[in-house]
């Protein structure tokens, strides 16, 4: 079989590399301030009022006030590095009071969800950094 002349044996231009999507940082970002947003809303909304929903509405109301400063800070000319590790602790705290503090179910979820999508986000954010 013959091939046709119109096509070359070698691509005349190189391959280019392969980048990072734009679309990562920006999802990273998002989902950062919504599982802040989320977890404030949790703390005010379907924790209990006993002292179980009152202590992880209060430590977790903190962790994501901090999420959500940090995220703020990463649209300003701020060195994005620390506050990418503040919100990545911020999310692994919040799975590790999730998993080990005896908390009722919404506490439960909320915390794992919420650090999760907090961890998921640091780490996508940080991709699209590149």
């Amino acid at each position: 079989m013959k091939r046709p002349d119109a096509t070359p044996a070698v691509p005349a231009a190189p391959a280019t590399p392969l980048e990072p999507v734009p679309v990562v940082r920006p999802f990273g970002w998002t989902l950062i301030v919504a599982a802040g947003i989320g977890v404030v809303l949790a703390t005010w909304l379907i924790y209990g009022t006993g002292a179980d929903g009152m202590w992880a509405g209060y430590r977790d109301g903190f962790a994501a006030t901090v999420v959500l400063v940090c995220a703020m800070g990463l649209n300003t000319s701020l060195p994005k590095r620390p506050l990418l590790g503040i919100v990545a602790l911020a999310g692994i705290l919040l799975i590790l009071f999730a998993v080990f503090l005896d908390d009722p179910t919404t506490v439960f979820v909320s915390e794992l969800v919420g650090g999760a999508s907090m961890l998921a986000g640091a780490i996508l954010y940080g991709a699209g950094d590149r």
